[in-house]
């Protein structure tokens, strides 16, 4: 059983990513450099009081995970793109990770929003046990 000291912990670190993913839904736009984007998410999760669990990871288009940026990175955010924001927050080593996918470009809203949706459902039911392929299908029939 986890301590009230951890529960506060890993709230905190929950809390802290959930803002700083609202932050970055904010700032990141068409024309931004992602280096610059990825620094701005960094401090913010320092500014909130948590740590970087793991750089940054700002995926474009059909980078589908794990691309993050490095010193003297020239690349922009696209006009008509899609972004993924992935990011880890750790509070005293108690780890929060959250992602979330941005359209810049209406022809990907409709994806945006399955996804959306697919986890939605699938949080509606999730519990310890249950098996994967229940949740693959319910993904795949949203």
């Amino acid at each position: 059983m986890l301590s009230d000291e951890v529960i506060d912990k890993y709230r905190r670190a929950g809390w802290i990513a959930k803002n700083t993913i609202d932050y970055a839904i904010r700032v990141a736009k068409p024309g931004v450099k992602l280096l610059d984007l990825a620094v701005l998410i960094e401090n913010k999760i320092v500014e909130l009081g948590g740590s970087p669990a793991f750089p940054v990871n700002l995926c474009v288009n059909d980078i589908a995970a794990h691309y993050t940026p490095v010193v003297n990175d020239d690349k922009t955010i696209p006009e008509n793109s899609v972004l993924k924001i992935d990011i880890g927050v750790h509070v005293d080593g108690y780890i929060a990770d959250t992602a979330v996918t941005i359209s810049f470009n209406p022809v990907y809203d409709g994806l945006v929003e399955a996804s959306r949706k697919a986890l939605e459902k699938v949080l509606e039911i999730i519990k310890p046990g249950i098996r994967v392929s229940v949740i693959g299908k319910i993904i795949e029939e949203t």
